[in-house]
């Protein structure tokens, strides 16, 4: 897809290539970046690129379509009027470590889930995390944590439990998703991870579905 000099509203809705796309002169150094994820869809996520005396840093702006262009751009243009000031943009609010954010994910989805904190989705989140990313990850701000932190997590288990395996990493990116949503981050570091994990040996296969004149002979053969 052509890189127009400037986003759109439409280019933003469409545009469907992996990359990085900057908003051209006059943008405050804010970008989109797009992102292929682990169930093959696209995320689209706001980034700034700024400095101050302590040299460059980035900003995360949250994600698309939870912030439009028209959002980003005045973030964009509010955090570069603050370091024009002389302050810092990000504030003096600390990034949360992993372990905190998550916790903050378990809650959000427990609203969906029947039993909400105390439902059995709530606790096997929790006892994943717990047993196989916070020994790792837990103590870590969001902000911090690299491709590489991800990866030590899941290699102790990729092939001896595959599916838990699978979960965990599942549940990882959700939780940095939403670091990258709330400005905590500007990506999503697992992106990266299927040129690093090797295919599991054991792919599960499904047996052939029986035409509905035999169910009735395999039931009683059973």
């Amino acid at each position: 897809m052509k890189r127009p000099p400037q986003l759109s509203a439409s280019f933003v809705r469409s545009v469907n290539w992996p990359g990085r796309y900057g908003d051209g002169r006059g943008g405050f150094g804010l970008s989109l970046l797009v992102k292929p994820t682990a169930n093959g869809r696209l995320s689209k996520t706001w980034a700034q690129r700024l400095r101050n005396h302590g040299g460059p840093f980035n900003v995360g702006l949250g994600s698309y379509p939870v912030v439009s262009l028209a959002e980003a751009r005045a973030k964009a243009l509010e955090n570069r009027r603050a370091v024009e000031q002389g302050r810092d943009p990000r504030g003096d609010v600390v990034a949360p470590t992993f372990a905190e954010a998550a916790e903050k994910v378990i809650a959000l989805h427990a609203e969906g889930w029947r039993g909400g904190m105390e439902s059995r989705s709530a606790a096997q989140w929790q006892a994943s995390l717990r047993d196989y990313a916070h020994p790792t990850l837990g103590a870590k701000r969001i902000d911090k944590i690299t491709t590489g932190d991800v990866l030590a997590c899941l290699v102790k288990i990729w092939h001896d439990k595959p599916e838990t395996a699978r979960r965990v990493r599942q549940r990882i990116a959700a939780v940095l998703r939403w670091a990258v949503a709330e400005g905590h981050r500007a990506d999503d570091p697992t992106v990266a991870l299927d040129a690093a994990l090797p295919r599991h040996r054991d792919q599960r296969q499904h047996r052939r579905a029986l035409p509905y004149s035999e169910v009735a002979g395999a039931l009683a053969a059973v």
